[in-house]
């Protein structure tokens, strides 16, 4: 199962030793019957014995490839634990944190897969599904990963079945090592009858354990208790010795359990015999759980499992063979469908891109032309302004040429009455100055130019003297005049002599007075 199917909304343990499974729905524990499965909102695990499952220690030269490591496992276990080459089996390993030196070593464990199909199909045709068979070993990682304990450096679990019993080691919370104990609770049992010479019940031998412990109330038997516990207290001490010795690690806690429950009296062997600190095996998971009864640690870590699986859906360590498959999509005939549906798709891609692009230019054509159509309508109401003031320019400029040309005859009167009253006075004042002079020094004035502010006067005179005393005289009018005299010249015109000159007086401005 690739994903937690929405709808799951419970976790049903199956438990192989007690034969019993139990549903966790939310904080409430129930007794599951397994004929009454409901698929569909139920989530399914279980686990498989450590009798069930073969182990070994594998060591492999650092110097092979990871592509290799797999080839060269298989090759080695099939060696070690002398495999049959005609069965199928499952295999899985993890690395040791215990390796040292040029090579790695390896926890490989193997099931036999004839075992998975047989023993679990029963249940499946009941459940139709099994999600998750974890290894027993591997069932204390949940109390770790869920955070119902914290990693201590390295401790183990020891914990007896009816007819199975193991010893697992974790570091910093991780699988370490494990082993199979031979003193399961049948054991017990049958060592009991044994020493006590006749047979004893079993279920009224397992009560009796679960609420008595070591200290049974006959003497005898509380003597018999008593020697086997030694007996399997010095077989534990042994193994953890040898687990402290090779591996170079140091065990300080241990926790022990059974499905018969806690049995009192315990902790003494463990505290006085193994030198080591008893912790209680006794999760609780549900308000409820005391009161459910044949209920198991092994169930509480079954479930825990599973809620862990829910999160990180991690199928490396999962053996069952009748997972929940996959939604449709994730199928092959899912897969097919989707590859013909993304065909479909792209060959009505084409024509609904040519379509779409099509309707995305039409839209454009049409906000374009509506903002045309603005445009051209503010253009033809300019266009219509502006011949409006065009004609009113051309009839105002009709209404104004007459008033400039009576305006220019105004100016042209203005300046004619301005030249008589002011510049012909002018003229007239400087034209009798200076015939005064001419006349006071005996000259004769024979011809007179105007032009502008200029008057040129044509004199004779009878010498020379004469004509230099008038050009002085008139010089000395600096601030009326200004006088150049362009030639003096002798007439050779008649038989007398006479002395002739063009003078060019500049009248400046002056005021004149008009009586």
């Amino acid at each position: 199962m690739a994903k937690k199917e929405k709808g799951l909304g419970s976790i049903v343990s199956i438990n192989r030793a007690t034969q019993m499974a139990f549903e966790l729905r939310g904080n409430e524990l129930l007794t599951h019957n397994l004929r009454k499965s409901k698929s569909s909102r139920e989530f399914y695990v279980s686990y498989i014995p450590f009798k069930d499952i073969m182990m070994t220690t594998v060591e492999i030269p650092r110097t092979i490839s990871e592509d290799d490591i797999p080839n060269e496992i298989v090759i080695k276990v099939y060696g070690d634990l002398g495999l049959d080459t005609a069965l199928d089996y499952k295999i899985t390993y993890t690395e040791s944190s215990a390796a040292s030196g040029d090579n790695r070593l390896f926890n490989v464990f193997v099931v036999n897969s004839k075992i998975l199909q047989n023993d679990y199909e029963p249940i499946a045709n009941q459940t139709n599904y099994i999600d998750y068979i974890a290894l027993a070993p591997f069932l204390p990682a949940a109390l770790y990963k869920r955070g119902v304990i914290g990693p201590e450096d390295v401790e183990c679990f020891v914990y007896l079945q009816e007819d199975d019993a193991f010893l697992v080691v974790y570091q910093n919370g991780e699988y370490f090592q494990s082993r199979q104990l031979r003193y399961n609770l049948k054991y017990i049992h049958d060592k009991f009858s044994e020493l006590a010479g006749t047979r004893i019940d079993e279920r009224e031998f397992f009560n009796a354990l679960s609420k008595s412990g070591i200290n049974f109330q006959n003497p005898v038997e509380r003597d018999y208790i008593i020697q086997i516990f030694d007996d399997i207290f010095f077989y534990i001490g042994d193994i953890i010795a040898g687990l402290n010795k090779i591996y170079g690690i140091n065990i300080k806690n241990t926790y022990f359990g059974s499905d018969i429950g806690q049995i009192p009296g315990i902790e003494a062997f463990i505290e006085d015999r193994l030198k080591l600190v008893y912790k209680d095996f006794n999760f609780s998971i549900a308000t409820n759980q005391k009161s459910v009864e044949n209920f198991t640690q092994i169930d509480v870590m079954m479930i825990l499992t599973a809620q862990d699986y829910m999160l990180e859906q991690d199928d490396e360590f999962n053996y069952s063979p009748f997972r929940r498959p996959p939604p449709f999509w994730q199928r092959n005939a899912g897969k097919m469908l989707q590859f013909i549906a993304v065909g479909i798709i792209l060959g009505l891609g084409y024509p609904a891109y040519q379509y779409g692009h099509g309707f995305y230019l039409k839209m454009e054509a049409d906000k374009k032309k509506e903002e045309f159509d603005t445009l051209n309508q503010r253009y033809t109401n300019f266009k219509r302004q502006l011949e409006q003031l065009s004609q009113e320019y051309t009839k105002e400029e009709g209404e104004t040429i007459p008033l400039y040309e009576t305006f220019l005859n105004k100016e042209n009167v203005l300046k004619a009455l301005y030249d008589k009253k002011v510049e012909y006075a002018m003229k007239s004042k400087g034209i009798y100055d200076l015939s005064g002079m001419v006349n006071e020094l005996g000259a004769h004035i024979y011809r007179i130019y105007d032009k502008d502010k200029n008057l040129t006067i044509s004199v004779r005179t009878k010498t020379d003297n004469k004509m230099t005393d008038l050009l002085k005289k008139i010089s000395n009018k600096k601030d009326n005049y200004s006088v150049m005299t362009r030639s003096i010249v002798l007439d050779d015109n008649n038989q007398s002599v006479a002395y002739e000159s063009n003078i060019s007086v500049e009248l400046k401005n002056t005021s004149v007075e008009m009586k």
